[in-house]
């Protein structure tokens, strides 16, 4: 098992709230999803999302769309970017690796909790695949 493996599983084991993991690189490649989760399709956005760097004020994308469902960004920093889908369908935290980086861990958090239940667990985990994306 690789490394990035085993930080997921850790992962996964400590926050029972993130329902999917998945891991890109600083190339934008997919490294790694959870078999739950399929972000083909949305890794475009995401990139999108990773590679614009925001001026004091600007507000940046104002959603994006996985795996069909749509997520308002609530939240766009160097540390995470939070989107919610407003109909209750769940969270995405994605946590750029290095902060500020093009590189990322991508959770899909439970509907039942607010992403701000799982967000330290995922920033933390996020800087220990920076030696691997």
């Amino acid at each position: 098992m690789s490394n990035i493996d085993t930080i997921i599983d850790n992962l996964l084991d400590e926050d029972q709230n993130i329902f999917g993991v998945a891991v890109i690189s600083k190339d934008g490649a997919l490294i790694t999803q959870t078999e739950n989760w399929n972000l083909g399709e949305s890794l475009s956005q995401i990139n999108e999302l990773l590679g614009t760097k925001l001026e004091l004020g600007q507000k940046g994308m104002s959603s994006i769309t996985i795996q069909g469902i749509k997520y308002m960004i609530v939240e766009n920093t160097e540390e995470r970017k939070i989107g919610t889908n407003i109909r209750g369908k769940g969270h995405v935290i994605i946590c750029p690796v290095p902060i500020g980086g093009t590189g990322a861990l991508i959770t899909y958090i439970n509907p039942q909790v607010g992403p701000r239940d799982a967000l330290l667990t995922v920033q933390e985990y996020a800087q220990k695949l920076k030696d691997f994306v």
